[in-house]
Parts: C-alpha cells; structure tokens; sequence
C-alpha cells in the first residue's frame, strides 16, 4: 500500500491522524504521513507520534517500495489504534526556507550564466549547492555581487507552486528540467513540479514555501573552487 504524503499536497499541515499500515519493531508504516522523509538533499522531519496518552518521538524517516517508514524511539504498543503526527513545525519551516531559496539561487544562475545545479544539501545551520559552469564564463560571473542581486530579485514576492504532471509533459519542457528528468527513475511516470513563477521550475519532492517572502533574510558564507568549473556556495538563513 502506497503511502499518502500529505507533506507534498500541503508543506504547512502540522497534525493529522494516520492508520497504522504495519509494524516491524520500532519501524512504522501509516496509511498517510506528514512527515517528509530523507530524500533530495532535504533531511527528513522531526517530532512525534501521539497514540492513546503515549508519546512516540519520531527519530527517522525515509521511503521505500512506496512506503514511507517511520523510525520511533520505541515500538508502538496497540497495532490497531489510529495515531495523532506532530512534526516539529520549526525545523519543517527552516527545511522549506532553505529548499525554496536553493531553487531561487538555481534558477537565477541557470538563467543568467546557463549554470547548472549539480547538486545540494541542507544541513542543520546552512545550505550548500554546487553549480557548474562552462569553461569559457566562469571567470566572468560577478560572484561577490550574487548575494545583493539575489535579495534584489527576493525584495518582490514571488509565488510558488507545486503540481504533478505526466513524464511525458515534463519531457517536452525547456531549461534544466529535462536534463533533471533524464536522472530519475524510468519507471516514474507521474512528476512533481515546483515552480517559482519566472525563477525557476523543476522536478522536485521537497518542501516549499507558498512564496519567496517568506524565505526572509540569507547570506552566502562561502564561494569555493570544486574544480576548474565548478563552484560550492554555503548559504545561512539568517
């Protein structure tokens, strides 16, 4: 039974109740989760799973043959009884502030220097992403100013929306989203897309904000050289 991830229709739901799928140990399966599981360089939730007046702090979750596994700290002790989720809400916010701002800094460097995001990682304090770039603009890319340039595009707000379409419409689609496609499974046919009005669309699992405002204030910490074109920048929400 295919999980129902609440987390991808709607980032901002904080409780729901779930039916217990399965259970092997301290492993759970729910018939739906708010809980967002490791995954795209996003870490996975925190907080804890209510049942009767017992409390199960949720220390783990991740995905696998559709379903979504919970790690608890303890074994459930009623197989039967519908369980309350509680993810912590400002860990799950700084996660989405994070993910959107990634997505912003990927589509304006795609956008102004054709460079591509390679890869990401949000960890506790900062985010990192690397970008490649080609050979012949790399020394030309004013990187000292990105910072202002970027929070001059986040003075105005900007939506952000989420949707799933076919493999075979995303296919169709220009800029970076068909070289992302090419890296995912065959056998996904449906894809979620995020979009950040004209900054940037691609396909994507995480948490988003409703609209950059909401992203607030950031700073890149750190430009690094990751080769003769490549370059890592180290972002902190502030």
């Amino acid at each position: 039974m295919k999980t129902m991830e609440i987390y991808a229709e709607n980032s901002y739901i904080k409780e729901c109740e779930a039916q217990i799928v399965s259970i092997n140990g301290n492993l759970v399966v729910f018939d739906r989760t708010i809980f967002y599981p490791v995954g795209g360089g996003q870490s996975s939730d925190k907080g804890f799973i209510k049942q009767g007046d017992k409390i199960y702090e949720v220390i783990n979750v991740k995905k696998g043959d559709g379903e979504i596994i919970h790690e608890l700290d303890h074994p459930l002790r009623d197989t039967q009884q519908a369980c309350i989720m509680h993810i912590d809400w400002s860990w799950r916010f700084q996660n989405m502030r994070y993910h959107t701002l990634l997505h912003v800094i990927s589509g304006y460097m795609y956008q102004h220097y054709n460079a591509l995001a390679t890869s990401s990682q949000i960890e506790k304090d900062y985010a990192r992403l690397e970008l490649a770039f080609s050979s012949e603009i790399i020394e030309d890319i004013p990187l000292e100013q990105l910072e202002q340039s970027l929070k001059n595009l986040l003075a105005q707000s900007h939506n952000v929306h989420t949707k799933t379409i076919s493999r075979r419409e995303v296919e169709q689609k220009e800029g970076t989203i068909k070289t992302i496609i090419n890296l995912l499974p065959a056998s996904l046919s449906e894809i979620r897309i995020v979009k950040i009005d004209d900054i940037d669309e691609q396909a994507c699992g995480g948490t988003h904000v409703n609209n950059t405002i909401e992203i607030g204030d950031f700073s890149i910490i750190k430009i690094q050289n990751k080769g003769a074109t490549k370059k890592r920048l180290k972002i902190q929400l502030l």
